[in-house]
């Protein structure tokens, strides 16, 4: 026999609080990017051998034509690709994040990715690939045993990653001889933080010297005693502290039910009526309650004491939204 579930929440379930943000100082280098200063994304084609078995099928002929182009390019040995039959050997997709400032015999992480239809590339060795940039110039190579990035239990996927795989053999030319301007893109545009990024560092050397351009990007004129010594110009404003403003977020992952509730939410004093045998008939009601304020958290602990499922909760927060209760912007992962 099923029975019906009734959860009421009102505001007196709610710990009554003065909700008071608290602001947190923070350096400026770790709000801020330099642009000049990013990473480069790098690409290529490899082959993957020595699977036992989990490697393409012999219907697709991509990988056995580029093991035949690479022996015949290599040692002149001329192989039909329908000679290998094989399932040992994959084609694969090889991806990497060039840091900035990488110098040649840097090695870096690479990530490989099948391209075909193999079962798994774990434990399969990565030929020597090279890695190309948006220019079409080749910046790294790369090569080594592939490890697993499947979590421990879980089904591995035909992706893997070679750690320290990859090795830089040219660097990407960054001058900073000519610099006139140094720009700071904010990691979370907003136009208050622009604002006090703006204002400190014009209050620590001179006023005019930073000017917000737009709400993600701040431009500082470098002085002529620091065109030589960039480094230490931006090592100083990086240390430089404020107190960032950030937009209220309600962040929710969908699979694990984490909430994260971020810095200045606030929400109006409602009721909510939950009434259904399961997910698949939940119905909610969200009435509001006159005067008081109460926090996000009291609600989310008031839900889940209740015993309400993660789906259940989302719609929750979702309806609070709706109604005007919620007054922070809700992500759902």
């Amino acid at each position: 026999m099923k029975q019906t579930i009734c959860v009421i929440l009102s505001f007196c379930l709610f710990v009554w609080s003065d909700f008071e943000a608290n602001s947190v100082s923070v350096r400026i280098k770790d709000v801020t990017t330099i642009p000049e200063m990013s990473s480069n994304q790098l690409w290529g084609m490899g082959i993957v051998v020595g699977l036992p078995g989990t490697g393409d099928s012999t219907r697709l002929a991509l990988a056995r034509q580029a093991v035949s182009n690479m022996l015949t390019r290599m040692e002149g040995l001329r192989i039909s690709p329908d000679g290998l039959q094989a399932r040992n050997i994959a084609a694969v997709s090889v991806t990497a994040e060039l840091p900035p400032f990488s110098k040649a015999g840097d090695q870096i992480d690479v990530m490989v990715s099948s391209v075909g239809d193999a079962k798994t590339l774990s434990g399969g060795t990565l030929l020597f690939a090279r890695l190309q940039g948006a220019d079409g110039r080749v910046y790294a190579t790369a090569q080594g045993v592939i490890a697993s990035v499947a979590a421990p239990g879980e089904r591995e996927a035909p992706i893997g990653s070679v750690a320290k795989g990859g090795l830089v053999v040219n660097k990407i030319d960054t001058s900073f001889d000519d610099l006139e301007v140094l720009s700071l893109r904010l990691n979370h545009p907003d136009f208050s933080t622009a604002s006090l990024v703006t204002k400190k560092i014009n209050e620590t050397l001179w006023d005019g010297i930073a000017e917000p351009r737009d709400p993600s990007t701040i431009q500082v004129r470098i002085p002529d005693a620091y065109k030589k010594k960039l480094v230490s110009f931006v090592s100083m404003l990086g240390e430089l502290t404020v107190e960032p403003d950030t937009v209220a977020t309600v962040v929710v992952n969908e699979k694990t039910g984490a909430v994260v509730i971020g810095e200045g939410v606030r929400i109006s004093t409602f009721a909510v009526s939950l009434n259904g045998t399961g997910a698949s008939s939940l119905t909610i009601k969200i009435n509001r309650l006159p005067g008081g304020e109460s926090t996000l958290d009291d609600v989310v602990a008031a839900l889940k004491a209740a015993g309400t499922s993660t789906m259940e909760l989302i719609e929750v927060l979702k309806l609070m939204e709706k109604a005007g209760a919620l007054h922070a912007k809700l992500i759902i992962m």
